[in-house]
């Protein structure tokens, strides 16, 4: 447990996928808490919160926050959290998960030194050692783009900057997805493609990058239900622990796509796109999720197929309120 059954929360990250599936759960495991999302986005509101609007790099503004909030917990989920799109956009990924986390860790090291940190980090920072097969927190870090590069800057940044008495949490979060997953990620890219054949919006094929890639994904309410166990067992825990997030099995992405030709309306061709190819592809990222399961009640609820039900129902429901509105 933490230290008090009603501790002032606070999360950056809160609009981001597994952020806003987080504010809710949060809300519902400590519902007499103070709860305070750090966001950028002035239009964000999540019933149950209050919103601080801030840059994460913004040192000053970050600092006056934490010292007004004086939270017992900080989850930090903000990020750039596209691998595919910090290929392209370098700076600004260094920027938001480095420079973001040196800013929060400051704040919180000055503040509240004796806050509860969980850092959102990734299982991707294993990056070239993941072709040794599933790997656990033993493995050494050997990132590969980046984004894998910018997190595992981000945990030894914290690591590095907060006061001993800060309990620090990193949790390598593999592969995940579900509703609300935006289609620069793999899973609901093909969602939407299928539900747009379906709709008529586009002809009846589907763009993919490599098939044969191997996964590890959980859904994103397991992801969150390991941040809550965590959190929930910090009082166990060392100053310092590092723990994958994974479901512990690998597999092709073509097993996704398969299941998805199952449940699609329409049948559709599948056309492979040099373009969605990720440099320095490893054939096989798995996490070994052993430590997780000793050290919480945990395991995965969700099965990959659901997954991709989930996925698809999001998806038809999107284009038909969409079309509905464009025929109103």
């Amino acid at each position: 447990m933490v230290s008090s059954s009603e501790p002032t929360i606070l999360l950056t990250g809160g609009a981001g996928f597994v952020g806003q599936v987080l504010c809710r759960q949060l809300c519902r495991s400590f519902p007499a808490s103070r709860r305070v999302v750090l966001t950028r986005n002035i239009l964000f509101s999540e019933q149950g919160w209050e919103t601080a609007i801030a840059d994460i790099t913004d040192f000053g503004a970050v600092r006056s926050l934490v010292a007004d909030v004086k939270p017992d917990v900080v989850l930090h989920l903000a990020a750039q959290a596209s691998v595919a799109n910090a290929q392209g956009q370098a700076e600004q990924t260094w920027r938001t998960n480095f420079i973001g986390t040196m800013s929060i860790g400051s704040a919180i090291a000055q503040s509240v030194p004796a806050a509860l940190v969980l850092f959102s980090s990734s299982g991707e920072v294993y990056g070239s050692n993941l072709r040794s097969g599933p790997a656990n927190e033993e493995v050494d870090p050997q990132p590969l783009n980046p984004y894998s590069s910018s997190k595992l800057a981000g945990e030894r940044v914290l690591r590095d900057i907060l006061s001993p008495q800060n309990k620090l949490i990193i949790a390598r979060s593999f592969n995940h997805s579900g509703a609300g997953q935006d289609r620069r990620f793999v899973l609901p890219s093909f969602a939407a493609q299928v539900v747009e054949a379906e709709f008529g919006l586009r002809k009846p094929e589907l763009h993919v990058g490599n098939l044969e890639a191997k996964r590890d994904f959980l859904h994103v309410n397991d992801v969150v239900e390991a941040y809550l166990g965590l959190i929930n067992a910090a009082r166990t825990l060392p100053s310092l622990t590092v723990v994958n997030v994974c479901s512990g099995r690998a597999l092709p992405i073509s097993f996704y796509l398969a299941e998805m030709q199952k449940m699609a309306k329409v049948p559709f061709q599948v056309i492979v796109d040099k373009d969605r190819m990720r440099p320095s592809e490893i054939p096989s990222a798995c996490g070994d999720n052993s430590l997780l399961r000793s050290l919480i009640a945990w395991s995965p609820r969700t099965s990959p197929s659901t997954i991709v039900h989930e996925l698809l129902t999001c998806w038809r429901k999107t284009y038909a309120r969409d079309c509905k509105s464009t025929v109103e």
